[in-house]
């Protein structure tokens, strides 16, 4: 089962699986969103969370405080969709507004 992501405000959204952080499903599409460690130690992937559910998972609270939690801030590499979400994203590079589909992976 995979969730949609829609990035605003550049409009383009994908499909994110719950295994997956919303920073690989992203990328897995396309997407680049900017980040740096991929590991919740560096805060460069903090999005937004604008509606939706997520599991944020372990991360250094140097990356991400209480009260930018409280301000529906997130960490895009240890965010893991529960429901369709919509973030506050920049980009690493131009989205166009569409929904990207997943990759097929040639497995069978």
């Amino acid at each position: 089962m995979f969730h949609r992501i829609e990035i605003q405000p550049c409009g383009a959204s994908f499909d994110c699986s719950p295994d997956e952080s919303v920073l690989d499903g992203a990328a897995y599409c396309g997407i680049h969103l900017f980040s740096n460690c991929q590991r919740g130690e560096c805060g460069s992937c903090k999005v937004r969370i604008r509606s939706g559910q997520i599991k944020l998972a372990p991360f250094m609270w140097s990356a991400l405080s209480m009260d930018e939690i409280d301000a529906d801030l997130a960490l895009a590499c240890r965010s893991f969709p529960r429901s369709d979400v919509v973030i506050v994203a920049e980009m690493a590079g131009r989205v166009e507004p569409r929904h990207y589909a997943r990759k097929s992976t040639g497995e069978s």
